[in-house]
């Protein structure tokens, strides 16, 4: 008779991803992962896969759930514009307190150049993420907050590049003072 599996999917994957998030996917094995999520490796296996699939379903809970919050914060603002703001300032923030860094940025970079369908996941989560970003510009055009001769995509693109740089800039220097100033600079030349 087989065992029940007894355990939160959700909850694994979030144990996972932080291992992921932390160690980097080649420096994580296995041991690492069943010992974080304490669950045995048969159930693993079992329930999700091995440690490539499981990283799947933690870069796909990652992306999930920041787009969640970001929809959320942009939802409750009246103003695409200061919506905009938000993202911008909320992201110069969590450059400089998350520790981390970016989980998505570090797939990019390792894993992404030789596994294809980690790039393939990650362009269209970028895809995702730029088109809701050119949305939000879109919108602040249309309601002329912003100057309506520039091209959505293009300035949602211009931003989202603008925060990887930022966190290049932080992981060599740690000076969260110029990362404040670019977010304020970006902000000045995208509503003049």
């Amino acid at each position: 008779m087989a065992r029940t599996v007894e355990f939160n999917e959700c909850e694994i994957i979030e144990k996972a991803m932080n291992v992921f998030w932390e160690k980097g996917y080649q420096a994580t094995s296995m041991q690492d992962l069943v010992d974080a999520m304490q669950i045995n490796r048969s159930s693993l296996y079992n329930t999700i896969g091995d440690k490539h699939q499981l990283f799947m379903k933690c870069i796909s809970s990652y992306f999930d759930n920041a787009m969640l919050e970001i929809k959320e914060k942009v939802a409750k603002q009246t103003s695409s514009k200061q919506a905009l703001i938000n993202i911008i300032n909320d992201k110069a923030t969590w450059i400089v307190d998350c520790e981390k860094g970016c989980l998505g940025i570090k797939t990019v970079f390792e894993i992404a150049p030789e596994d294809n369908e980690v790039r393939r996941v990650m362009s269209q989560n970028n895809e995702i993420f730029l088109q809701f970003l050119a949305g939000v510009v879109q919108k602040a055009i249309d309601d002329k907050e912003l100057d309506g001769s520039e091209d959505a995509t293009l300035m949602a693109e211009y931003i989202m590049t603008s925060f990887t740089g930022w966190k290049q800039s932080y992981i060599l220097d740690r000076n969260p003072i110029r990362i404040k100033k670019m977010a304020d600079y970006l902000i000045k030349q995208i509503t003049r």
